[in-house]
Formats: C-alpha cells, structure tokens, sequence
C-alpha cells in the first residue's frame, strides 16, 4: 500500500471537513485533526497527509473540494494505506463519492472513523459503509426541505428569509472596515431608512411618469446618491432595485405572493408596483449588443484608464462604402464611469490595430514566448484529458452496478458525473493547441483576414488582447486626430480614476513605454470598413516597412 508504510505502522492519511453537532455548534477542522490523530497513534498507525475543505457543501452537486480530490488522487494511486475521518458524514454526502472510496478499497485500504473501521473489502463492511451514505445523504435531503419549508414559512410571517439589507429597509449596516466575527453590528439609523424611501418614491413616480432609468441613474449620481453598501447606482441596480415585490410589502417565492412585509409599511401601492413591475419588464436593457466594434473593451483610455466602447454614429454622413460612421470612445453614462473626452474614428482606428496586431504575432522574436504559452495550453489538455478518462470509467463502473442499484439510484450517482464531463469536453473543445507556433505565428496576417472575412469579432478581438494586453489610446492632439502616435502599444494604462486634467506642458506623446512604431506596425490599410482614403495614404507614410520586411 503506502510508499512510507511498514507492517507496523501504516500511513493513513486524514480528511476533515466542517461540522456542526447534535446542539448546532460546529465541530471546527483543526478540532477533528486533532482527534483523528489522537486516535490513529493509539491504533498504531501513523499521519500521512491532512486534508481540510472548510465551510465547503459535501452534498451539493455544483461544489468542487479541491482537498477531497487530492485525498483520492493519494487513494486511489495507493500513496498512502488508507483514511481517517470524523465520521461518514464528514467525508461525503453523495452516495457517488462512497462509491469511488468503495472501488479504491478493493485493494485492502483501510478506512477508519472515530467510531471504528468500514473493512470494504467484505460484503459486509461494503453494506454498512453503504447504509450510512445513504443515510447521511437523506439528511442532507432532508435539511434541504426542511430549508426550503423554513423561507416559505418565514414569507407567509412577513419575515425575509436571509440575505443583507435592502435599499429603503431597515437592518444592520455594511460591516465597517476591520471587522471580525462576533463583533456586534449597528443598526441603520431610522433617518437614513426613511430618506431612503423618499429616493424610492421619487425614482417609481419618475419611471411611472415615463423617464427612462438611464436617466434616473445619471440624476442619482449627479446628487451622490449611493447604494447600502455605498456603490454608485447602475441602471441594473436601479432596475433591480425597483422591482423588488417588498416596495409594495410583498414577499414572493417563485413569482408566487405567500405574504405580506412585516415591520415595515409599503412605499408604493400593490397597483403601482405590478404597473412599475410590467414598464420595466417590457423596455429592453439598454442597447442590443453590437458585434462590429473590434476595440470595445480592448483598448483603454489614456486619461482615465476605463475600458473604451465602440458606437455608432448614425447622425454622421456614412462611410464611402455605405456604412455608419463608428466611433471608440471614453463612454461616461449610467453603466460606464470614464471621462467621457478621449475618442477616434473606428475604422481609422481598427486599420492601424489590424496592421499591429498582424506584425507583433508574426515577429519571430516572440516564438520562444508563444511556445512557452502553448506548453501551458498543452499541459491542461492533457490534465482535462486525463480527468475526462477517470469520470469515463466512473460511469462505466456505475452503469455495471444498474442490476444491483436499480436504475433510479445509477441515474442520481451519474448525473453530476455526466454533467462534469460535458463541462470538461467543452473547455479541451475550447483549448487550440498549434504543432507549429512559428508556423502559427507566420500564418498571423491570414488568420486575422479569414477572421474579418467571416465577420468574427470575437476572434478578432482575442488576437488584440493577446498582441497587445495593454493597448491604451492617448488623447488627441486635435480634433480629428487620428494618427498612430496616438497609441500606447504596451501601456502603460493610468489607474481607473475620476477624469484628471492634463497639466500645462506636459508631453502627452512621449515615449510611455511604447515599442518604436516600426518595431509594431507595417502599414495602415484600410479594415472592412474602409477608412477614408485620405487616412490610408497617410498611414502608409508614417509606418515605413522594416528592414526585416523589405523584398529581397
């Protein structure tokens, strides 16, 4: 068995997971190391490794322990001769997870509990094994009806059932800096609940009345009004906010009124609510995303450092080519927070980027570094890989144990098997993996021209970030300005601030860290916007080709 482990003294490691006793005090994990291993030297064995996953579910099928995974990796590969716990429950709750400890045991693995051994090498040890996962799996299924009735219950009292305080009702106040648990907490002062409400009624009078919440949001702010934890209000949070079924003192579960508020009187009436309720469930959340705009969210703005969006500007004369003149610009509104002066011309813009990216991925300089990625993109295919195959024959073993389980218990222990592993196709799918990076990096101009043929922003987007992951826009000299000295190639980006204006005599285009713009850039051709042509012969002029590029 274990690779340290004698005939004397086997090496068995312990697994500890948080607790709660019978009177609803928690059995902390240092406690259960230490009785477990108070326990393993009076049975003559010694302490391999100790794993703990604090305050993490065992029944939920969503929850990942990463020490429960190692443990069974040490098991399963035989590093160690067995496991200690608390007890049963401690381990797992999920009959799936017995399961595999039962299939790892077959080797003679021992495992121990406080209470005794389960000898899963005997049909015996396996049932009474089984009959206690099981048993604590009920529990489990229990609590969580038991759970599910207590917030309904809570509803039907005019009780919320958890969660912090909302805007407008009274309850503790945000944890202040330095707080530790245990110490007490203050209440919000009935002042600030009360002009709270106020700003309420204020905002469902203006949205009834037929304003938009964009506009709401901007009002808000401008005032300095803030959120209970003292955020600036976004038009989601408003929305959010204003949808609460408790402004007009009801309490739902699942769209379903089971009570009325108490402690607390309604802001709005019943009537105002469904009718504020349905304005805002009918107006769409704010603009459809527009997949033309390659740069939002990949370049920031040199003032403040905020991430600059793409938008069209249909009031403008078109393009030569039929289509809208688009911008990309510091944006400063209800859900972004930059300065709101630096921009340029998108398709002036996106040829000079386009032209970057194409030499910055096909510098051979930066094969070695790409290589060095694409090892690391290797290595996690292959542990995807590699975990795909363990759940693969998880299932197999589970799909053998149908004439003795019963279909409906192989279907509950595969399900969260199944639905594991359609998430770990999906990420290798995901991972490209090139034999060749210098040839990868050679084929950079026809790969990004496949990509904008086939209008793939997202592709598109992905090669930016990935040549330039600082890509920062200085502001214009000016107006019109969109010549490429306008760009930071590699930042650096200020910190995200509140607008700063620039001082008198400052350089705005020095150097900042910028690659010499023949190092980065080709030639500026117009994208599949078609810059102006005034704008590509004037690229062409100021990024001369390099003498690595020259014809021989």
């Amino acid at each position: 068995m274990g690779e340290h482990a004698d005939e004397r003294q086997p090496v068995i490691d312990v697994y500890a997971r948080i607790s709660r006793a019978v009177n609803g005090e928690k059995i902390k994990t240092d406690y259960q190391v230490e009785v477990c291993s108070e326990e393993l030297a009076e049975r003559g064995a010694r302490v391999g490794k100790v794993f703990t996953d604090s305050s993490l579910s065992a029944w939920r099928r969503d929850v990942v322990r990463p020490d429960w995974v190692k443990l069974m990796d040490r098991l399963e590969s035989g590093q160690c001769d067995g496991v200690m716990f608390y007890d049963v429950t401690r381990f797992s709750r999920k009959i799936g997870e017995g399961e595999r400890l039962v299939e790892a045991a077959e080797r003679g693995m021992r495992v121990w509990s406080l209470t005794g051994e389960y000898d899963l090498t005997t049909a015996d040890g396996r049932r009474h094994f089984r009959e206690d996962m099981v048993s604590a799996a009920s529990e489990s299924d229990k609590m969580a009806e038991r759970i599910k009735h207590g917030k309904v219950r809570r509803a039907r009292r005019g009780r919320i059932a958890g969660g912090g305080r909302g805007y407008g009702m009274p309850g503790l106040a945000p944890k202040p800096e330095g707080w530790q648990k245990d110490d007490p907490r203050e209440r919000v002062p009935a002042e600030q609940v009360a002009a709270e409400r106020e700003v309420i009624a204020e905002c469902c009078r203006r949205v009834l009345g037929g304003e938009p919440v964009p506009s709401v949001v901007r009002d808000l702010d401008q005032r300095g009004l803030r959120t209970v934890n003292g955020n600036r209000w976004t038009r989601d949070g408003l929305r959010q906010m204003l949808d609460r079924p408790a402004l007009a003192g009801l309490l739902t579960r699942n769209g379903t009124v089971v009570g009325r508020l108490a402690g607390a009187e309604p802001i709005i009436k019943t009537e105002e609510w469904e009718r504020l309720s349905a304005i805002l469930a009918g107006r769409p959340r704010g603009r459809p995303v527009a997949d033309v705009h390659i740069l939002t969210n990949s370049m920031a703005c040199g003032t403040c450092g905020h991430l600059m969006q793409g938008t069209t500007r249909a009031s403008l004369p078109p393009y030569p080519d039929g289509s809208p003149v688009r911008n990309v610009r510091c944006r400063k509104d209800a859900n972004h927070f930059g300065c709101g002066r630096n921009s340029v011309d998108a398709a002036a813009a996106e040829a000079i980027v386009a032209e970057a990216v194409k030499r910055r991925l096909g510098d051979p300089r930066r094969a070695d570094r790409l290589a060095a990625r694409l090892a690391v993109v290797r290595d996690e295919r292959a542990r995807i890989e590699t975990e795909i195959t363990t759940l693969e024959a998880a299932a197999d073993n589970l799909a053998a144990k149908t004439v003795s389980w019963g279909v409906d218990r192989v279907d509950k222990a595969m399900e969260p098997i199944l639905k594991k592993l359609q998430r770990l196709r999906a990420e290798r799918d995901a991972l490209e993996v090139p034999d060749d990076p210098h040839a990868a990096m050679r084929d950079a101009a026809r790969e990004w021209d496949e990509a904008e043929a086939a209008g793939d922003i997202a592709a598109l987007r992905a090669m930016v970030r990935r040549a330039f992951p600082n890509l920062t826009l200085i502001p214009a000299r000016s107006h019109g300005d969109r010549s490429p000295e306008r760009f930071l190639w590699d930042g650096p980006r200020p910190p995200k601030s509140p607008p700063l204006a620039l001082s008198q005599g400052t350089d705005v285009h020095a150097d900042n860290g910028r690659l010499p713009l023949r190092d980065v850039v080709y030639a500026a051709t117009p994208s599949r916007h078609h810059a102006p042509a005034s704008f590509a012969s004037t690229a062409k002029t100021a990024f001369p080709p390099s003498s690595e590029s020259q014809p021989q």
